[in-house]
């Protein structure tokens, strides 16, 4: 398993979280006995942040060399995320000019997943 800010879907969650439980999630007396594991918050801060605005992330080779995935949260009726939304592909089958469409599809099974838990489906 691997630590929330190295997934697709963990990014999107830990971006809706206050700053203060997310500093809960990262207290340095949570990862004493892996150090390695955590991660420089500020540096996360920052990556988080950009996602909020994009609505996106994409993760290159952040959980496994030669894997790059893009998601979207899938929401709840009041904008809290749930969950997230991803496809995963090769890292050479990775095109940046492609990723707009990519991320426009997913918003849209996005959309559709919010309207069924919605409606209790």
């Amino acid at each position: 398993m691997f630590p929330a800010h190295r997934t697709t879907a963990g990014l999107l969650l830990l971006a809706d979280l206050p700053d203060e439980e997310l500093d809960e999630v990262y207290a340095a007396e949570r990862h004493r006995d892996r150090p390695g594991e955590r991660p420089d918050l500020a540096k996360l801060r920052g990556e988080l942040a950009r996602l909020r605005r994009n609505g996106f992330a994409v993760n290159q080779e952040r959980s496994e060399r030669g894997l790059v995935a893009v998601g979207v949260p899938v929401r709840d009726g009041d904008g809290t995320a749930l969950a997230g939304l991803s496809v995963s592909l090769p890292s050479v089958r990775y095109d940046p000019l492609r990723l707009q469409p990519l991320v426009a599809t997913l918003e849209t099974a996005a959309r559709a997943l919010e309207a069924d838990l919605a409606e209790g489906l």
